[in-house]
């Protein structure tokens, strides 16, 4: 019956539904970002930040050493070029899809290129607690944080979009939403984010991504009216 309900109506019912829901998540990441900002500006310091960071760091061993160094490295500027190429290369072979190759670029490079004005504007310095690796420029928000959700949050969207079977499609998006956290926490492990830099670049990542889908969609809705 809901399925006959949902042929009968004359928009894309789901897609729709999806973007409010994703305009509520990010109405709320704005107003996140925005609380975090305004403390980083006044020089505040976040009561949670050295409680996340004792927490996580009381598993240090060389064998977490080395793991976080993997997913720190899977958020990396690098990682997320090449992996930006490979899917506009698949985008394009298997799909012809010349929308999605260009909001998936704008989206990355466009976030990449956000997150460099924010941390420019904000000017916070990284923590100085033992770093395990070396980290250049500003702390807040944190860029493997937003690169990472903008990232894999875009694939989500293509393989929610796209056929697939609905249990592939929750496995996809759990596995690149534990991928997202894991990068976030590795950024904090190796001690050159404080969690408030993670938490800002979730929250901007995820504004981001909604504005980059939502326009996406706007654009596959008026090329199906006007088919």
């Amino acid at each position: 019956m809901i399925k006959r309900l949902i042929k009968k109506v004359s928009f894309p019912l789901i897609p729709t539904l999806l973007l409010l829901a994703g305009f509520g998540l990010a109405t709320a990441c704005l107003l996140i970002f925005a609380e975090l900002s305004e403390e980083v500006l006044e020089k505040e310091a976040f009561g949670f930040d050295p409680v996340i960071i004792d927490a996580v760091r009381s598993y240090s061993s060389p064998a977490m050493d080395r793991v976080m160094l993997v997913f720190t490295e899977i958020g990396s500027k690098l990682a997320l070029g090449i992996l930006v190429a490979a899917g506009m290369l698949w985008l394009w072979l298997k799909r012809k899809n010349i929308w999605g190759m260009l909001f998936f670029l704008i989206a990355v490079g466009g976030g990449g290129l956000l997150n460099l004005i924010l941390k420019n504007a904000f000017q916070r310095k990284r923590p100085d607690t033992d770093p395990i690796v070396e980290a250049l420029g500003f702390s807040f928000p944190s860029g493997h944080a937003m690169g990472s959700l903008v990232y894999y949050g875009f694939l989500g969207y293509l393989v929610v979009r796209s056929k697939r079977k609905t249990g592939i499609k929750f496995f996809w998006g759990f596995l690149f939403g534990i991928v997202i956290i894991l990068i976030g926490i590795s950024r904090i492990y190796l001690g050159v984010h404080y969690p408030s830099d993670v938490v800002a670049g979730y929250a901007a990542g995820l504004v981001w991504l909604f504005l980059c889908v939502a326009a996406l969609e706007a654009v596959y809705f008026y090329k199906q009216r006007n088919s």
